[in-house]
């Protein structure tokens, strides 16, 4: 029988002891780790398909957020910085907000900043945002626009007749006449103008009216979503320009952003004028929802910048602004 040394014995049963410590110290730095502990701060991030695109590109724009345990996103989750942009289509998922939009700008220009209102479980609002992203804006003319030739479409070709002159002056004849029959037109007109003025309903009112009209001729619904549009753009337009005094339904979308200035109302509806555009000019189909959230958005629209936000006098029941 084979007799161990009392000090090997005793060194084996320190290096056990050692080994169970060990043990128990790794196990709870692997707890922790699994266990993790909730991030304090929320995050938000975008990153978009490819930073160079041609006019007419559509790109994907994803907006990636964070939120510590019991923080949530405020109310529809509107993401702040859009209004620059013609926005196709948006995709909430977890996390994630995906954002399609169309390339409408000639130069380079830049996405954001982006940002998101978040609430913590104490109930106080904090705002989370996004670094801006550069988009390089490529010429349709090839690689080297500066060498592309420009053409006419068909070349001006020079015409001589003896009658120019007695065709001129028939001309300018005409032209005399229809000047004279436009002013005497155009007097009779502002004259019935200013007597129908008095008998109109205001321009809030007028809007309402019209867009409970539209919605009861059932127009999107049987499936004339454009027509449904159009008439939908007209309404907006005409109403802006009467409380705005300036010719909006003879702008295009463009033009109206570039008059409006720092007015924040009028801001906010340039997003639906141009998905109304889209419709339109695009052939693109909006859900149903997507119509109702359009037609809710032009009440909030025209409650905000009406004389009387409550309730307008002269509108029927369940024609209220705003309703």
């Amino acid at each position: 029988m084979k007799v161990f040394p009392v000090h090997t014995i005793c060194f084996q049963k320190w290096l056990l002891f050692l080994g169970v410590v060990a043990s128990v110290c790794l196990a709870a730095v692997t707890a922790g780790s699994e266990t993790g502990v909730t991030k304090s701060v929320s995050k938000l991030s975008a990153s978009i398909e490819k930073t160079t695109a041609r006019v007419g590109d559509r790109l994907w724009l994803d907006l990636t957020y964070e939120l510590p345990e019991g923080t949530r996103l405020s109310g529809d989750a509107t993401v702040k910085g859009l209004e620059t942009l013609t926005v196709i289509e948006q995709i909430p998922q977890p996390g994630k907000i995906k954002i399609l939009f169309l390339v409408d700008q000639l130069e380079s220009f830049k996405l954001g900043p982006f940002s998101l209102t978040c609430i913590d479980d104490k109930g106080d609002e904090h705002k989370i945002e996004t670094d801006p992203i550069a988009i390089t804006i490529l010429s349709n003319l090839g690689k080297k626009p500066e060498e592309a030739i420009l053409r006419p479409i068909q070349d001006i070709m020079p015409v001589k007749s003896r009658w120019i002159f007695y065709l001129s002056a028939a001309f300018a004849v005409i032209a005399l006449f229809g000047v004279v029959s436009g002013l005497i037109w155009w007097r009779r007109k502002q004259h019935i103008g200013n007597a129908k003025a008095i008998m109109e309903d205001p321009p809030h009112v007028r809007a309402e009216k019209e867009i409970a009209t539209l919605l009861a001729s059932g127009l999107f619904e049987k499936g004339d979503v454009k027509a449904f549009y159009f008439s939908f753009s007209e309404t907006i337009r005409r109403y802006m320009e009467a409380i705005r005094h300036f010719p909006a339904a003879e702008m295009t979308t463009e033009e109206i952003l570039r008059h409006i200035g720092a007015n924040s109302h009028d801001q906010e509806v340039i997003p639906l004028l141009r998905q109304t555009d889209l419709v339109k000019f695009a052939d693109a189909t909006p859900t149903t929802n997507h119509k109702e959230r359009d037609v809710r958005t032009a009440r909030d629209y025209i409650r905000q910048t009406s004389p009387v936000p409550d309730k307008a006098p002269g509108v029927p029941p369940g024609m209220e602004v705003g309703g």
